[in-house]
């Protein structure tokens, strides 16, 4: 098999590493490192999470996985 490299179109920039904010935190900086990453406010990730907790319970869930996957920001390599 071949290598593919992939180059971002000229005028795009690289999206900060996914990483758990150290200065957006509500809980564990994981709405604010969403927030770093996407460009979408961190209050609407907050929202968006609310709605899956109330809406089942899955954004518990969903929030506890990234709060063990997402590196804290400090410890990014």
């Amino acid at each position: 098999m071949t290598a593919t490299t992939f180059s971002l179109p000229s005028g795009a920039s690289a999206r900060p590493r996914l990483t758990r904010s150290r200065t957006d935190s509500r809980i564990a900086g994981v709405c604010g490192g969403l927030a770093e990453h996407t460009g979408i406010d961190a209050l609407l990730w907050r929202v968006a999470m609310i709605a899956l907790t109330l809406a089942g319970g899955s954004g518990i869930l969903v929030y506890g996985l990234l709060w063990l996957l997402m590196p804290a920001a400090d410890q990014a390599a």
